[in-house]
């Protein structure tokens, strides 16, 4: 093996492909931009990076973020993470001289449509896509996140605000000069809002929007309510149902939520805070589940928002059944093993499903 190729193993397996997409584009940022990358590791980065305009963007962040810091005019290490952002936006990024001549094969490709033309083409075809994908990301203002089932991910938006998305979430982000908004339209979200006063930050979830400053808060939108829990700050929720298609909604007025306080919205119900274990609401974003006295029902639900195997509990009554415990995501096992020491449980394990089962 020659020490190219050496080196370029060494380079590729520093990149963990199941990383957070911002923290994958960080190490590209840092192996281009030191000097030490290969022809191979620029051709795959043109790979990668064209995948999708989220990671443009992501590479485009921390590209800029790098040449922030470095900057004369910032000190560090006191300067606030709006004012490195701010900085960042100032500096251009130059994404194209990633892709010069040098990121392509050695050996030109002969001139003709045979099979040796196929990685010349391929390869302008990356460069383009990723023109198309930096053009997509400058031109349009509202940009798109989501998971996966079972996928947890997390993205520093260019405000500096962190948002980690829980499984099968879906979210719209949308940051003008006067306002930052972002709709939540499906699943779980954390935010972690960046302090801002000249621009408010809304998250909108159906009818109901949050409002934050800066601070610390839980969103989860399901199918019959969302629930907001505050870990850090306070911030402002409000709910302004459709009253056309629905005359007996109440019309909320907005009401403060604090830290360690939570609020369920639900359709005809004016919504009240209750004190909360905020930790406990937010442990998902560890890849945790903990429980203070859930319905036993609630309990599977939650273990089939990670799990395709899903758990079925069949007696009504065992469903209303109170637990509490702590267990792992992505470790049903765990919990069953819980489960079937509680008197009069039978476990009926199939190939696409779990029963739980009441022989009382």
């Amino acid at each position: 093996m020659s020490a190219t190729n050496t080196v370029n193993n060494e380079h590729m397996s520093d990149l963990d492909p199941m990383a957070p997409i911002n923290e994958q584009a960080s190490r590209w940022c840092i192996l281009l931009r030191g000097g030490a990358a290969t022809r191979a590791d620029k051709k795959a980065f043109s790979e990668w990076v064209s995948r999708s305009p989220e990671r443009v963007e992501a590479y485009i962040q921390a590209a800029r973020l790098t040449k922030a810091l470095k900057s004369k005019n910032v000190r560090w290490p006191n300067t606030p993470v709006e004012v490195l952002v701010r900085e960042a936006k100032q500096t251009p990024v130059e994404v194209a001289s990633i892709f010069r001549s040098d990121a392509l094969p050695a050996k030109p490709a002969a001139p003709h449509f045979g099979g040796k033309v196929r990685p010349l083409m391929i390869a302008c075809a990356v460069t383009l896509l990723v023109a198309v994908g930096c053009a997509w990301l400058f031109l349009n203002d509202t940009q798109h996140y989501a998971t996966a089932f079972g996928e947890q991910r997390s993205i520093v938006l260019s405000d500096g605000s962190v948002v980690t998305l829980n499984t099968s979430s879906d979210i719209e982000v949308k940051l003008a000069k006067t306002r930052r908004t972002i709709k939540l339209v499906a699943g779980e979200a954390l935010f972690r809002v960046a302090h801002d006063k000249a621009r408010p930050f809304d998250v909108v979830a159906g009818n109901t929007t949050v409002r934050a400053v800066g601070t610390q808060f839980n969103v989860h939108r399901s199918a019959s309510s969302t629930t907001v829990t505050v870990v850090e700050g306070k911030v402002s929720v409000s709910n302004t149902p459709d009253t056309r298609a629905d005359k007996s909604a109440v019309i909320d007025i907005p009401i403060p939520v604090s830290a360690g306080e939570e609020v369920i919205l639900l359709p005809r119900t004016r919504p009240r805070t209750t004190a909360v274990n905020a930790a406990i609401a937010i442990a998902w974003s560890q890849r945790r589940l903990v429980f203070e006295r859930r319905p036993l029902g609630e309990v599977a639900a939650e273990f089939n928002r990670y799990n395709r195997r899903e758990i079925f509990i069949e007696s009504t009554k065992l469903k209303s059944q109170e637990v509490t415990g702590s267990f792992e995501a992505n470790d049903p096992s765990s919990f069953l093993e819980f489960v079937a020491k509680i008197p009069g449980v039978r476990i009926e394990q199939q190939a696409d499903s779990i029963k739980v089962l009441s022989t009382n």
